[in-house]
């Protein structure tokens, strides 16, 4: 996904936090969590792409490639919780069920290691006196979670859990990330000279020409059942991301059907049915990457929360 794309879904996973239909047993810790962010709202478009700017680990940490494999027992795709329409989705996939084989990348390894390090900073914060040139700062912190929420985006985009190489050729990878880009771009006011939104009242991007795509993505994000937990028999950030990777390998042979390789043309891709699809196949993707960045997030703020209460 883009920059402004990656920006986005992080401003919309707060707004979920601050809106969404919260669990009454998470609430108190989601409301702590906003109310913290709204102080680094302006490190969103920085922090959440400096893992393509400036760490520029793509080929590695940014993916996790999967292939269809016939050789061995099938494997049982891991559990989503109930609301993830990624999974919906992938149970109708003629993949599903059928064997596949990882070829690189550990995309869910670097989520499970930024939302270990975001709760480890917090720890030596609280501990260390204020203003210890060891002790890292909450500026720190914030920037952390925003380049969180970019590897739990880029695990939701689908070419990123695809051998298949079509950032090759006419890069039709990069062609789709742009028009969830221009999209954004649209539909909120931004202020170019400084590379940000501008906000609306509440500090979120003023919205201006809002698509029907962005607009369904703000009211899933406000009217999505909130389910807390990972999805059965996952215990943490690692296997709830792997469990991710697992379906968007799924939707990525729906968003480009098995037969297509990287000699596929923009041409081409705009006369098949997975084109007239792309707008829904959109919304499943941009909205459920809303949810998964809000419920890391919230778990990563739980475990501090957790922590420091039994500290005390």
């Amino acid at each position: 996904m883009k920059k402004f794309t990656h920006a986005y879904l992080a401003f919309m996973a707060i707004k979920r936090l601050q809106y969404g239909p919260i669990p009454e047993e998470n609430k108190a810790d989601a409301k702590a969590l906003v109310k913290w962010f709204h102080s680094y709202r302006d490190f969103v478009i920085e922090g959440s792409w400096y893992p393509d700017e400036v760490i520029k680990d793509m080929a590695t940490s940014h993916v996790i490639k999967y292939r269809p494999n016939d050789d061995g027992i099938p494997r049982a795709f891991k559990k989503l919780p109930k609301t993830m329409q990624l999974q919906i989705l992938g149970k109708k996939s003629p993949l599903f069920g059928k064997n596949f084989e990882i070829v690189s990348g550990n995309l869910a390894d670097r989520c499970e290691s930024i939302a270990h390090s975001i709760v480890d900073d917090f720890k030596v914060l609280t501990v260390e006196d204020k203003g210890c040139p060891i002790a890292p700062t909450n500026n720190h912190i914030a920037l952390r979670f925003f380049m969180l929420s970019h590897y739990i985006a880029d695990c939701h985009m689908p070419l990123h859990c695809d051998d298949r190489p079509f950032s090759s050729g006419e890069n039709i990878h990069g062609y789709l990330e742009t028009q969830w880009d221009n999209q954004v771009k649209k539909s909120y006011k931004v202020d170019t000279a400084n590379e940000r939104f501008f906000y609306d009242p509440d500090g979120y991007p003023m919205p201006d020409k809002v698509t029907a795509l962005m607009q369904a993505v703000e009211d899933d994000a406000i009217n999505r059942e909130f389910v807390y937990g990972w999805g059965t028999g996952n215990g943490n950030t690692w296997d709830y991301m792997s469990a991710i990777s697992e379906y968007s390998y799924l939707m990525a042979h729906e968003l480009i059907p098995t037969h297509y390789d990287q000699t596929l043309t923009k041409a081409q891709y705009k006369a098949t049915e997975s084109w007239a699809k792309f707008e829904d196949y959109s919304k499943v993707i941009l909205c459920d990457t809303v949810d998964s960045i809000a419920r890391v997030w919230l778990h990563v703020w739980a475990r501090y929360r957790d922590w420091a209460g039994k500290k005390k």
